[in-house]
């Protein structure tokens, strides 16, 4: 016969069909409530399916053009994925830092966004620590929405996708003249890019509005060849400066804007310096030391005899320090090295500090995200095509007590992978492709509080 402490030692004994979630969950030295709920875990993996019927869409809308379109659109269904994914994420920047004319509202139909754009709030989510950071370390109303944005309401968003054929479902008037009035874009996407089809950027030379950059470009029919902005190779004469501008020097001015922004008096603190790296807890004051040195480096590198900057010259001041560092990503990391380490010398060949590294990356891209997206988007990809592959998308999945008890017995394990984690503090541990932790990244309120 066992003894009672053997048996408190051994993993919990599951029934053939569990039914419903115990009370608590042990995770550390805590009792907590069950952080995943079958029906989130559900309305997660309706999302996902929506989302994989989104890309089988764009890859169909590609598969049969007529003679007419072939002439004005490219017919390789995964570079057209790769365009559509890159227009996606700017319609999410322009969503997110247009003006709102209040606080965000309450969460109901009208304030949904398109599903391309939830397709990247969603990837966004799915790496809280860069959401966190993006959300308080500035003031501005990207990150205020980030933060007022931080908890997604999936089982909202799936009420608005046909549970059977993946359809989304019409807007509401309301909804769509929130998004439009919002972004200053078209609710309704567009599966199909072409030649011709034109975004707005800003110089990061000059500062002035380029309004006719294209999208993609006949060039990029070959691999690696487009210099479109939806493109690798990404690069545009301006129309005012005549100084031909990639993806990486509007990283570089971006990094200079937030540091002049600094100078100015606001709340600045730069990507990848605020939270610990450990812990992933904020950390003001370690920020505020990295910050300062920085900032001192800069005023010594640049002879800026002003300790601070006004706020009409912040823009003019930012493109003349992304000038003097030749808006060149390599200088920025021997400027960011130097600030962060002043008594050791980098050369070229030395190995990139990590943490340096990581800043550096955090601006090598324009938008206000700390991290790629688009990347981030098409390596999510892969995870949602193994679920489909599962047969874990099918809407007639879950249904039953049999298989309902899968998704229970998943959150389980999810809590115990949790407490695992309280228990190994330093190790660094990766679940399995259960989906249930994928279903509380999504909630960023409760991943905040219980993960980082």
């Amino acid at each position: 016969m066992s003894s009672p402490q053997i048996d408190a030692d051994l993993p919990p004994h599951y029934n053939d069909f569990e039914t419903e979630l115990p009370l608590k969950f042990r995770v550390g030295n805590e009792d907590v409530s069950p952080l995943v709920t079958i029906t989130a875990a559900q309305a997660h993996l309706h999302l996902l399916a929506a989302f994989d019927k989104l890309k089988r869409d764009v890859y169909s809308a590609h598969s049969s053009l007529s003679d007419e379109e072939t002439s004005e659109i490219p017919s390789d269904p995964h570079r057209a994925w790769v365009v559509f994914v890159n227009r996606a994420v700017y319609r999410f920047d322009q969503f997110m830092s247009g003006k709102w004319t209040s606080d965000f509202p309450n969460w109901s139909e009208a304030a949904i966004p398109p599903l391309d754009v939830i397709m990247v709030w969603h990837t966004y989510l799915l790496n809280p620590r860069t959401y966190y950071e993006d959300s308080i370390r500035r003031t501005t109303p990207f990150a205020r929405r980030l933060a007022a944005m931080g908890s997604m309401p999936l089982t909202l968003i799936a009420s608005l996708v046909d549970p059977t054929t993946l359809e989304v479902a019409l807007p509401s008037a309301h909804r769509e003249a929130f998004f439009e009035s919002t972004s200053g874009l078209p609710f309704m996407y567009s599966l199909k890019t072409t030649y011709s089809d034109v975004v707005s950027l800003q110089c990061p030379c000059c500062n002035t509005i380029n309004p006719a950059v294209r999208w993609i470009t006949r060039e990029g029919d070959e691999e690696g060849k487009g210099t479109g902005f939806a493109e690798p190779d990404f690069v545009h004469q301006c129309d005012w400066c005549s100084r031909k501008f990639n993806r990486s020097m509007m990283g570089v001015k971006k990094f200079c804007e937030e540091l002049t922004r600094r100078r100015a008096r606001r709340k600045v603190f730069f990507a990848e310096t605020l939270l610990d790296p450990m812990t992933g807890k904020a950390d003001e004051m370690l920020a505020e030391m990295l910050t300062l040195r920085l900032v001192r480096r800069i005023n010594a590198v640049f002879k800026l005899e002003k300790k601070s900057c006004g706020q009409d010259e912040i823009i003019q001041e930012a493109i003349n320090l992304a000038k003097g560092l030749d808006w060149s990503s390599q200088e920025l990391y021997v400027l960011i090295h130097q600030g962060l380490r002043p008594r050791e010398k980098h050369h070229v060949y030395d190995e990139q500090l990590p943490r340096v590294k990581r800043i550096v990356a955090a601006y090598s891209l324009p938008g206000y995200a700390s991290i790629d997206l688009v990347a981030a988007i098409l390596r999510q990809g892969s995870f949602i095509e193994k679920m489909r592959e599962l047969g874990w998308l099918e809407s007639s999945c879950f249904q039953s007590p049999r298989d309902q008890a899968t998704l229970l017995r998943a959150i389980a394990r999810y809590h115990a992978f949790l407490d695992l984690m309280v228990s190994k503090p330093g190790s660094f541990l990766v679940p399995t492709i259960d989906i249930v932790s994928h279903g509380q990244v999504a909630n960023h309120d409760i991943f905040n509080l219980s993960f980082l």
